[in-house]
């Protein structure tokens, strides 16, 4: 289980890798029901109401056998966090026109002009 501290309305993933059954039962006083299957983790949200600072015990039901891990809810009633991104990406203009300078909007202009100057010469000799 990991992480084994969470705040109240945090998210835990759940494992169970020493059950060799298809299916095990996860339960907690804290979280709904999770069956974990194939081996596979699932994840599973907090009550926003646990009590910081309690421990509650997770049982992992395999076909009878059981096992048990403590999950700890930090103390302080601390939310979790955000990651926060130090420079997030520069949306609506893709980028491009944030850090044009003169010389590649000249170069760009000029491109294309001649690519319509082009068109026009093309569409002239075809025509005639």
């Amino acid at each position: 289980m990991s992480p084994q501290t969470v705040s109240p309305g945090g998210t835990v993933t759940i494992n169970a890798t020493k059950c060799q059954m298809p299916t095990v039962r996860v339960t907690a006083p804290v979280f709904d029901d999770v069956t974990l299957n194939a081996g596979r983790s699932a994840t599973a949200k907090v009550s926003p109401d646990a009590k910081p600072g309690a421990q509650y015990d997770v049982t992992f039901d395999c076909k009878g056998e059981r096992g048990t891990a403590k999950l700890t809810i930090a103390a302080g009633g601390a939310r979790p966090s955000t990651p926060t991104v130090p420079r997030g990406v520069e949306a609506g203009d893709g980028g491009s026109l944030s850090r044009l300078d003169a010389t590649q909007l000249l170069a760009g202009t000029a491109l294309v002009a001649g690519a319509v100057g082009a068109g026009a010469y093309a569409a002239r000799r075809r025509s005639g």
